[in-house]
């Protein structure tokens, strides 16, 4: 049987893979909404016109003279045999006997011969450390050229997904015999400044056990805890090829193979319509959403006979341990995870979303002048948007804002803050007075814009020692919640307070913020603006309103 599968196949959820080769699924014709991180395309796009403008001999094939499968293989291969240093968006020639297809973003010639798959993703890619372990890095000025340094690495906690989608970008230029000498290589250009010298291209060893191993590999007293990204994609990836294979040869009639598992996935999923009528409404996968079990705890736990909420919440755990736990070796603390779900589907079976951890009144201190923060960001990280909630006590509380609805650069971020931090000395100056915030967010944006010598801000942050209080660490402490501690959950199944926008949120809040920036009709900006700062205020009376309900507990 003739098939290929992409780069994503080993890293996505096989229950795609099946549903793709099983002629009994049928996909759902409707356009599907894939989620976009705002500014994702423009950092692409940014990171390989500076790679174009660079030192290295790049050659561009995204957009082909000659468009058709075959003519776009055989131009990446000319690109090769010429000595391109970087090649962006090749068609390599399919690995029909491997059932590999792919086309990397980046190829980077190796000095030794052969090429390296690279990838470029609008994510944090590297982590700060203290020891003076070597980190493989380039610039995007020249990838050809590989510096060492020390303070960075990898974040492969995180980030291993991507590394196993370059390890199939590997081992498809290993079968067409074009991959690099120096060995199973990769890079991935993340969206981070470091060293002073932009976005970088982190080089990384495929061959690093620093990746999960897949239950298969892990699920056992003697597996190994974490393995190379070419091991968990050479598993994963023959797990999926027998998938497609063990699908194909199904006939429409016959049930799945595969029971669907959500995650993040599902959301953005064309096959979704196919997976949700398999699943009860009270599936575990489809309830947890905070701190979810993963495909394989939840296909451990079907094989016991727990499937929904309701199962979990009555499952006799110490009964059940002894053959689950062996069972789900791949995971650290798989006990403490059980527990937790248990804990959740408690609630959620009794229709609750919140659980008091203490008794008594909620000690929460109080001022005559009581002022509620919240900021919000955009895309390039910058805070264009302080909003604060003031009640005084002798009058109705109000809204204030301070806002730049453009793109800000680093004065005018500073000189926001510096406006609405004089209008809060002005306003708290001779006044018993507090801050409100939910989570320290606000604290460390202040601290990150202070420069030496800035009195405004210097003080703003001396005032906030000693005046700014967190309510999530106070909430935290007194209360355990179904969906986790979020904003949006305690003040909603506490407060019962609710937002105007029927879908509130910091992500859409960027996507609004740019709409009112860089929208082409006026009416709409001027309409995503007011929705921004709708929801700035929604955020700010929210925590107001959940101070109030913390202080009627008893």
């Amino acid at each position: 049987m003739e098939f290929t599968l992409d780069a994503y196949a080993a890293r996505s959820c096989p229950v795609k893979t099946h549903h793709a080769f099983h002629p009994g699924m049928v996909r759902s014709d409707e356009p599907i909404n894939i989620p976009r991180l705002p500014g994702a395309a423009e950092f692409s796009a940014a990171a390989i016109e500076r790679l174009k403008a660079g030192a290295a001999q790049v050659v561009d094939l995204r957009i082909p003279e000659t468009p058709g499968s075959e003519a776009e293989e055989k131009a990446c291969l000319a690109a090769m045999d010429a000595g391109a240093d970087v090649i962006i968006g090749g068609l390599l020639p399919r690995d029909w006997a491997g059932h590999r297809q792919g086309r990397p973003e980046l190829l980077v010639r190796d000095p030794a011969g052969g090429y390296i798959p690279g990838t470029i993703k609008f994510q944090r890619v590297v982590d700060a450390r203290k020891d003076d372990q070597p980190f493989s890095y380039s610039t995007l000025d020249d990838l050809t050229v590989r510096r060492t340094g020390t303070g960075w690495r990898y974040r492969w906690h995180w980030r291993w997904a991507n590394a196993v989608q370059l390890a199939h970008l590997w081992r498809l230029l290993e079968s067409l015999g074009r991959a690099a000498a120096g060995g199973p290589q990769g890079l991935v250009v993340g969206n981070e400044v470091n060293c002073g010298e932009g976005p970088l291209a982190v080089w990384l060893d495929l061959t690093e056990a620093c990746v999960p191993a897949p239950a298969a590999l892990a699920g056992s007293s003697d597996g190994p805890r974490s393995v190379s990204a070419l091991e968990r994609y050479d598993a994963e990836f023959a797990d999926r090829v027998g998938l497609a294979e063990a699908a194909a040869a199904s006939t429409a009639g016959d049930p799945p193979l595969l029971a669907p598992v959500v995650n993040h996935e599902c959301g953005y999923c064309a096959w979704w319509t196919v997976c949700r009528p398999q699943l009860d409404d009270d599936d575990l996968s489809l309830r947890i959403s905070k701190s979810p079990l993963d495909a394989h705890e939840i296909t451990v736990l079907r094989s016991s006979g727990i499937v929904t909420v309701r199962d979990l919440a009555a499952a006799d755990l110490d009964a059940l341990l002894p053959d689950y736990l062996p069972r789900v070796q791949h995971r650290f603390g798989a006990e403490d995870r059980i527990r937790l779900a248990q804990r959740r589907s408690r609630l959620l079976h009794h229709g609750r979303q919140l659980d008091r951890l203490t008794t008594g009144p909620i000690e929460l201190p109080k001022a005559d002048l009581e002022i509620d923060i919240d900021i919000e960001t955009s895309r390039e990280d910058r805070v264009y948007l302080w909003g604060f909630w003031v009640d005084s006590g002798d009058q109705e509380p109000y809204y204030r804002s301070f806002a730049g609805f453009e793109d800000l650069d680093e004065e005018q971020e500073q000189a926001l803050a510096r406006s609405a931090m004089s209008w809060l000395r002005e306003l708290v100056d001779g006044r018993a007075s507090l801050v409100f915030h939910y989570s320290d967010y606000e604290l460390i944006r202040l601290q990150r814009l202070t420069r030496p010598g800035d009195d405004v801000l210097e003080w703003a942050n001396g005032y906030a020692k000693d005046h700014f209080i967190d309510l999530f660490a106070l909430v935290r402490t007194h209360f355990f919640g179904a969906n986790g501690l979020g904003l949006k959950v305690v003040a909603s199944a506490g407060a019962g307070f609710h937002w105007r926008d029927d879908d509130p949120g910091g992500l859409n809040s960027m996507i609004w913020f740019d709409e009112a920036v860089h929208g082409a009709d006026p009416t709409a900006r001027e309409q995503a603006k007011q929705r921004v700062l709708d929801y700035n205020e929604d955020d700010v009376r929210a925590t107001w309103a959940l101070r109030g309900w913390l202080r009627q507990q008893h």
